[in-house]
């Protein structure tokens, strides 16, 4: 085959399918022309918005016209002989005036013998060159007259160019089975608003007056349309392209679209003549900053103590101090602890914000470690500060007992680790041992950590003499129940919660049972706190607080009956005190419901509140049965110290109750200024919370808390108080004993150190309270408030040994009744009345019953009365 004869065959391939084109349309074009203009039409109207504006009847009905014309366009075009490769031929040969039927000849192979056959085919190889395109022949004049086949194409592409970015959605609502609403003539309403993400704690933020809205990376955008029964959907677009949302129905005429915006976006809504548009713009959430202010350290109360500062966009709202175990093996793997560090709700910006953490039960308590803050936001991002150095704070524990108890429940810690495999046995050793369970320190204690083998032999060691040398039989008990316990069990797991036991153990030990009060008392304050501050559910918090309820009232018991044990009250006689004379019962129980209330109406502010409130009245409890009833005007001292101590503690008094009322309006101010905050941002979004009353509005800045610089000058005030700060110091007695001695167990701060202490507390406050930050002043003024507590303390003690002084300075000597060493009072001395004792005895028993029976006493006094008639 020669290159010319591919050339025409190449030639003669496209003048056939293009012949071909021109039969088919030639042959179905008249035939779909009234089914196209149909259809044309429909799109028209899609595309334009039209269907979307007028609605149906007419948009059903075109449609289906269209579906009908083209069904009927369908079979009838069916019947129709289709044109074929012979028939396309033809075409290009009439055309073309050429005969013969070159085409068929290109195309065609001699069948018997070629003589004469390479002239034929150089003949058609000839025509089949001079053939031309064919014609295009008329098809749909002949049926549309009025040049609709024009009209209809260029209506359409104007149609396209209107609803650009929208035809694909025109025409997919248009094709929607089912009853279409015109919103011609509708009144359609748009609104929208953003729900930032919860962790900001910010309110919602409406579209009023503004069409773009900068709002945090997450948030959720809601819109609504109102006053259509068929909307189209909403496009929402950004860089990364577009994409339509779908539709929620929330009432007859009214829809809803819910999505998250993570990009700067734009939404869109375009209903018939109705469009509307909101510009989104994402901020995003940088990661939180924190610092350490003041370093970690120990404080009197073998609490570790810090200060630091926060800085992030919406809140942190978890704060974790990491630990690291310094090692003086460096090649020894890293051993890190976590500590939780409670915060109410989250803070979002402070300059200073004081800590304190109980670590003494930590099983480091005592080790030198190094730590680092890391403050987390809602968006689980994570700030980390500085790293900081100090030694974990332990409790010092002065009993023999209790330090070896201590010492024990170390190496138990240091112990609980994977025990080792079991021993392999044989089948005879296995059927040998007996069905029963014994102890078998081969399985059990002797695949324990060393740790815990040496604590088990050391607790036994100290338990293995008598139970009836134990003061306390609970101790014993506890300690022969460990070691049983440690013993016995065949894997780590069955030793969790033995360390808290021996801290309770010791504590015990260490303490007696008030301290066991105590420590019950703080946790089930704790637990309640937490509760409060997680919002748990209405029921574990009614648990809860009837728990704490019960270990104050323990703790109440306890701290009462330890000052009778030690006689520092008097329970028989007219005249004696009560030891609970200065402590107002009511206010603890006043307290106590309080705290209740605020809890079952849902507002934990208060709730905590009350909770601190109350913590600090029964410190004051302590304080006054510590101290004999002193401080507070008590019995013991009345008419006994001098006229100088009485005027300060009177003064300190005065001091310290204002302290604490500035330290409660300062409270009252940080939750107003939230409050405001959160008031303001909806009042951002919702103009309508503008058309409130002017009634309300005076009402609300009547009761509007002090401003932060008023609150800043009344500490100043109380700051200045302290200059003349010797009237507030214990002068030196005879004994030498000065303002500059400490408590008698040695744990307490100077009267001096004290007062420094309280006058750094106020100063910084008062700093705080002028930059606005309330948390930090309300932290301040609470540790001002300790410290004066501290001088009370001091103060009291100085009324004490003026009262020890008075006695002992009697005509008599040492002895009170004018005795001399190693003589006693005869029988007629010592009857100093007359009177014989069983008289003096039922004389006391009656007046007290007498006392007893008067109602209009207090309830707590003649329940004490009853008391003391049972003992006699």
């Amino acid at each position: 085959m020669s290159s010319r004869n591919e050339i025409l065959r190449l030639k003669a391939k496209r003048l056939i399918r293009r012949a071909q084109l021109l039969l088919h349309w030639e042959t179905y074009s008249p035939v779909f022309a009234r089914a196209a203009l149909i259809l044309g039409l429909f799109l028209i109207g899609s595309f334009s918005g039209l269907w979307q504006w007028i609605g149906d009847p007419w948009r059903l009905i075109l449609l289906l016209a269209a579906i009908f014309y083209l069904v009927l366009a369908f079979r009838k075009a069916s019947k129709l002989r289709r044109p074929n490769r012979s028939a396309a031929m033809r075409r290009v040969e009439d055309d073309s005036q050429v005969s013969h039927r070159p085409l068929d000849t290109l195309f065609d192979k001699p069948a018997i013998s070629e003589a004469g056959w390479t002239e034929h085919y150089k003949k058609a190889e000839d025509k089949v060159d001079a053939l031309s395109y064919p014609r295009r022949r008329p098809s749909l004049s002949l049926v549309d007259k009025y040049y609709l086949r024009f009209l209809v194409p260029v209506g359409l592409l104007l149609s396209l160019m209107i609803g650009t970015g929208d035809s694909f959605e025109r025409l997919r609502h248009a094709l929607t089975p089912g009853w279409v609403h015109g919103a011609m003539g509708d009144d359609v309403t748009f609104e929208a608003w953003i729900d930032p993400p919860e962790y900001t704690g910010r309110p919602p933020v409406y579209f009023k007056n503004t069409d773009r809205l900068e709002v945090p990376e997450g948030s959720e955008l809601v819109a609504r349309v109102i006053g259509t029964k068929s909307p189209t959907r909403l496009k929402l677009s950004s860089r990364r392209g577009s994409r339509h949302l779908p539709l929620t129905r929330i009432g007859p005429r009214s829809f809803e679209v819910r999505t998250t915006v993570n990009k700067p976006s734009e939404a869109i809504w375009r209903i018939g003549p109705n469009r509307k548009s909101w510009e989104i713009v994402t901020l995003p959430d940088r990661k939180p900053e924190i610092e350490f202010v003041r370093e970690p350290d120990a404080d009197k109360r073998d609490r570790l103590t810090f200060a630091y500062s926060v800085n992030d966009d919406y809140g942190i709202e978890k704060l974790t101090l990491r630990m690291t175990l310094l090692q003086d093996d460096d090649t020894a793997p890293e051993l890190t602890r976590e500590v939780d560090i409670p915060i109410n709700g989250l803070i979002r910006k402070t300059d200073e914000k004081a800590a304190a953490l109980n670590l003494t039960k930590h099983e480091w308590a005592g080790k030198k470690v190094s730590a680092i803050l890391i403050g987390q936001d809602g968006l689980g991002q994570q700030g980390q500060s500085d790293i900081a150095y100090f030694t974990v704070p332990d409790k010092i524990f002065i009993e023999p007992l209790a330090k070896a108890i201590i010492e024990n429940r170390g190496l138990i810690m240091e112990g609980q680790k994977e025990y080792a495999g079991f021993p392999r046995m044989t089948r005879k050793e296995i059927q040998a041992m007996p069905w029963f369970d014994t102890w078998e320190p081969e399985f059990r204690m002797g695949r324990a950590h060393p740790s815990i083998q040496q604590a088990a032999v050391l607790i036994d060691a100290i338990t293995d003499v008598p139970e009836k040398l134990y003061e306390d039989p609970v101790v014993y008990l506890g300690l022969r129940n460990v070691v049983k316990r440690m013993r016995y069990a065949r894997a780590h797991t069955e030793l969790d919660g033995m360390p808290e036991e021996l801290w309770n153990i010791a504590i015990r030990a260490e303490f007696g049972v008030l301290g066991t009060a105590l420590q019950e008392m703080r946790e089930a304050e704790a637990a309640l706190r937490d509760g409060i501050a997680r919002r748990a559910p209405q029921r574990e918090i009614d648990t809860l607080f009837d728990r704490y309820n019960e270990a104050v009232d323990r703790y109440r018991e306890e701290l009462l009956r330890e000052a009778i044990e030690a006689g520092r009250t008097d329970e028989g006689g007219d005249g004696g005190t009560n030891p609970m004379d200065g402590v107002n019962l009511d206010q603890i129980q006043e307290l106590l419901d309080a705290i209740e209330e605020a809890n079952r109406q849902g507002d934990s502010e208060g709730a905590r509140r009350a909770l601190a409130q109350l913590a600090e009245l029964l410190e004051n409890m302590e304080i006054q049965l510590s101290s004999g009833g002193g401080g507070s005007g008590g019995a013991p001292m009345e008419g006994e110290m001098s006229e100088e101590t009485r005027e300060a503690l009177e003064d300190l008094a005065d001091l310290l109750g204002d302290q604490r009322e500035l330290r409660d309006q300062t409270r009252e101010a940080e939750n107003a200024e939230r409050e405001e905050q959160e008031g303001e941002d909806e009042q951002s979004g919702e103009q309508e919370a503008g058309n409130q009353s002017g009634q309300e509005g005076e009402e609300a800045q009547g009761s509007r808390p002090r401003s932060a610089e008023e609150l800043a000058e009344t500490q100043r005030q109380l700051s200045d108080l302290l200059e003349d700060a010797d009237r507030f110091l214990p002068d030196e007695g005879e004994d030498g004993q000065g303002g500059d001695e400490e408590g008698e167990d040695g744990s307490g701060m100077s009267a001096e150190e004290a007062l420094e202490e309280a006058q750094r507390a106020m100063e910084l406050a008062e700093e705080a309270l002028e930059r606005g930050d309330f948390g930090a002043a309300e932290d301040e003024q609470g540790e001002a408030i300790q410290a004066l507590r501290e001088v009370g303390r001091n103060l009291a003690e100085q009324a004490r040994r003026e009262q020890g002084r008075d006695e002992a300075n009697n005509d008599g000597g040492d002895d009170p009744l004018g005795r001399e060493d190693g003589t006693e009072l005869d029988d007629e001395s010592a009857d100093l009345d007359g009177k014989d004792p069983a008289a003096r005895t039922r004389e006391l028993q009656d007046e007290i019953r007498r006392r007893a029976g008067e109602q209009e006493r207090e309830k707590d006094e003649r329940d004490y009365l009853e008391r003391l008639l049972k003992r006699f």
